[in-house]
């Protein structure tokens, strides 16, 4: 009977995982108030979307570059160069794709990654 009651907790865990909609596809689209350009470029827009498909080795990787970088501090995952690093990652572009991104999106696209990370669910 236990066993039945793990398989049935597992079950329920895979049917509670929530389901990413178009909406929030659409949210995780940041619109640049001030575009750059990379590599002769215009970007225009970061598409976030890869952030649920980030693994943790993923994340480790980047905390490996931040650590080569000399950042020694705590929560290095709520930095802004962090999150440059993850725009950069889930772009599939360089680490430095996002270095050219004006002040105020960077803050921006720092609160959008830790807001995806803390606020879901």
């Amino acid at each position: 009977m236990e066993e039945n009651e793990k398989k049935e907790s597992a079950t329920k865990g895979t049917e509670e995982k929530e389901e990413i909609t178009d909406e929030m596809r659409q949210e995780l689209i940041m619109k640049l108030a001030d575009p750059y350009k990379y590599d002769g470029e215009e970007i225009v827009e970061l598409d976030m979307n890869g952030l649920v498909d980030l693994t943790a080795g993923d994340l480790c990787s980047i905390d490996r570059e931040m650590l080569k970088r000399g950042y020694n501090g705590m929560r290095m995952d709520t930095t802004r160069e962090y999150a440059l690093l993850v725009g950069a990652k889930v772009n599939k572009r360089p680490s430095n794709f996002c270095d050219r991104m004006s002040a105020r999106d960077s803050i921006r696209l720092r609160d959008m990654v830790a807001t995806f990370f803390y606020a879901r669910g």
